[in-house]
């Protein structure tokens, strides 16, 4: 018992540590396209901590991310996230705001792939973050179906199925 003590405390203080480990700088009101890539890596520190807190862990710091990433990938050039409604419950904002996260940090590690890719990360990444964070987050009907899509090994070909429209 005092071992499982021990292991949670120091997952606590490792938490508590990540949360302070970065500062972010202040977006300029206007920038020119070919500056956005200097806050990659600030955005990647904002998607890391997005997708492994829980979301009512230290919530001016999950605040201050949230509005860091989304004011940069709406005006980022090389950034084209697609939210489809079967694809994320946009009712459970930390859902939609960790398919952001997880298709911003796959897009800036791997510009190369295309769109569908970077949607099936950002599931992914989302599905991981919904299951981790479940009690806090509330239950979502359509992440439960993904989820058993999921465990069905069906989520890609759903996914291509959603975005490639014929």
């Amino acid at each position: 018992m005092k071992k499982l003590t021990l292991v949670l405390v120091a997952f606590v203080m490792a938490q508590c540590a990540m949360a302070q480990q970065f500062s972010l700088p202040i977006l300029p009101e206007k920038m020119w396209p070919s500056e956005y890539a200097n806050y990659e890596a600030d955005v990647l520190n904002c998607c890391d901590y997005l997708l492994n807190t829980d979301p009512s862990f230290n919530y001016p710091k999950h605040e201050e991310c949230a509005s860091f990433l989304l004011r940069w990938a709406a005006g980022s050039p090389n950034m084209s996230i697609v939210v489809a409604e079967e694809l994320v419950d946009a009712k459970k904002g930390d859902l939609l705001l960790a398919y952001i996260a997880g298709w911003a940090r796959h897009a800036i590690k791997h510009p190369e792939d295309n769109g569908l890719l970077c949607a099936n990360v950002a599931v992914e990444d989302m599905l991981n973050f919904y299951f981790a964070h479940k009690d806090v987050i509330g239950k979502s009907r359509l992440t439960e179906k993904l989820l058993k899509k999921q465990s069905q090994g069906q989520l890609a070909s759903y996914i291509t199925k959603v975005l490639v429209k014929e």
